[in-house]
Formats: structure tokens, C-alpha cells, sequence
């Protein structure tokens, strides 16, 4: 289960770092200046993963259930296809 979970973290890590520097390639210096909201949908789904592989490391079930939940409306924002692996609460090694 660990595999998988760190694969999924560096899938979306490098999905975020590909999406940020392909935002800074199509702005001038302008751009900078003004909020950009996907910018801050990419960074609240990168905390919520975060967020829910931390609460699932401390058994805390129900705050993991509310990432996921906002994991997937975040995704469903950014029309993101979302992996299941990475909101999957089920540990594999247990079968």
C-alpha cells in the first residue's frame, strides 16, 4: 500500500509542478500580479492529499472520508480524471 501511495503523491506532484510551470510559460509579468484561481485549487487538492494520507496514517477514518470528499469535488473543479488509488481507504495488504 505504501508503493501505491507514494506513486499516486509523485504522479500528482509532478502533475502540479507540470500544470505550474506550463501557467508561468503563457503569462507575461503582468500576469503575476493578478490571483490566478486554479492556481489555488492545485494547491488545495495538493493539501488535501496531504491531509488524507496523514489522517489515514493515524487511523483517523472519518477526516480521511472528508478529504476525499473534497479531493474529488477539487478534481472535479480542475476536471482532473482522478485516480481511485489515491482516495482508496482500503488497505491492500490486509486481504
Amino acid at each position: 500500500m505504501d508503493n501505491i501511495k507514494d506513486e499516486n503523491l509523485k504522479r500528482l506532484g509532478r502533475f502540479i509542478a507540470e500544470e505550474l510551470i506550463d501557467l508561468a510559460k503563457e503569462t507575461d509579468s503582468e500576469d503575476w500580479v493578478e490571483e490566478n484561481i486554479r492556481d489555488h485549487i492545485v494547491g488545495e487538492l495538493a493539501r488535501c492529499v496531504t491531509l488524507q494520507n496523514l489522517y489515514l496514517d493515524r487511523e483517523e477514518f472519518e477526516k480521511c472520508a472528508i478529504m476525499k470528499i473534497r479531493i474529488m469535488e477539487l478534481s472535479d473543479r480542475l476536471d482532473i480524471p482522478l485516480d481511485t488509488d489515491l482516495t482508496n481507504l482500503e488497505e491492500d495488504d490486509e486481504e
